[in-house]
């Protein structure tokens, strides 16, 4: 259907099919990239271990799904550690700072650094420095802590005031999201085009039991309705690739880089996009429960490997 009509379905939630259809409408809006004939399937990540260089995992479906971790997850993740490979997690969740993250993946088990821990929350940060000053109107919660991106914000609740004060919209997290907010910040639009810069680009993240509804649905909703000046920062989009390559170094070849994701249009694209080899894990993320061929097919975004969990 058109983005247009898809606010009617908002709160309804996405399953995996409606996802993948979503993303397709919004294709020409993603990078643009070069992908093998083929992909090639492996039982794990330790059976292409040889090939790579640097793993680079997406969190949501590939280390845990909503607050529980995969099994065998952290022994792999060791493993490799062990092997001498480099380890990053590159996660368009956007809804705490830096160090809650970090905090996160502790409690999950996993031993990452902080400076291996890059949120599409930092490219955000990073472009609003270079923008002259603003009043951000913020999507997330109330421990979201916007304060860390040193610009004046209002955090976006129920007063029709809020958002008529914001001169741009900062979109965090859908935590506290609801249908009347929703309605707040399209009549917003209505009244003023403004920029909105949305810090996790995905349209669904696998929970336990369903898919949330994340920031990016409703960026792209709000391109495409009003034609506003939106800005993207996560997968599959530049920014967050390029802070991986410079802490890296431009001596680091690209085909060695794995980009370890659930989704084509997210982990799959921005990976290739960046010359790096790709990896589609299949069981635990937005692919769960269903055959990954007919959206390979139908997308034209083919990983270089294929595997059902790490």
């Amino acid at each position: 259907m058109p983005l247009s009509d898809q606010y009617g379905v908002y709160f309804e939630g996405f399953n995996a099919d409606s996802a993948f259809e979503f993303y397709q409408a919004i294709r020409n809006s993603l990078p643009e990239a070069d992908f093998p004939p083929t992909s090639q399937r492996a039982g794990g990540l330790l059976e292409i271990a040889d090939d790579i260089d640097v793993f680079v995992f997406d969190a949501y479906g590939v280390l845990n799904v909503g607050s529980t971790p995969i099994a065998g997850a952290t022994d792999t993740v060791a493993a490799l550690r062990e092997m001498g490979k480099k380890l990053y997690v590159l996660t368009n969740s956007a809804t705490f700072p830096a160090q809650k993250n970090f905090e996160k993946f502790q409690k999950f088990g996993f031993d990452f650094a902080p400076h291996e821990i890059i949120s599409s929350r930092l490219g955000a940060q990073q472009y609003v420095e270079t923008l002259p000053p603003l009043r951000w109107g913020v999507m997330g919660k109330l421990d979201s802590a916007p304060q860390d991106f040193n610009v004046e914000t209002r955090l976006l609740k129920d007063d029709p005031e809020d958002y008529d004060w914001a001169e741009a919209f900062l979109l965090l997290s859908t935590w506290e999201w609801n249908s009347k907010r929703q309605l707040l910040l399209d009549q917003a639009y209505e009244k003023q085009l403004k920029l909105m810069v949305v810090a996790n680009p995905d349209v669904i993240a696998p929970l336990e039991a369903a898919f949330s509804t994340e920031p990016g649905f409703i960026g792209h909703r709000i391109a495409k309705r009003f034609g506003a000046e939106v800005v993207f920062h996560g997968k599959p989009f530049p920014s967050v690739f390029e802070i991986v390559m410079r802490r890296l170094g431009p001596q680091q070849p690209r085909r060695r880089i794995a980009m370890v994701g659930d989704t084509l249009h997210t982990d799959v694209l921005g990976g290739a996009a960046q010359g790096w080899s790709t990896v589609l894990v299949s069981d635990h993320g937005l692919f769960r429960g269903s055959d990954t061929a007919h959206p390979i097919a139908e997308s034209k975004i083919v990983p270089t490997y294929i595997v059902p969990q790490i």
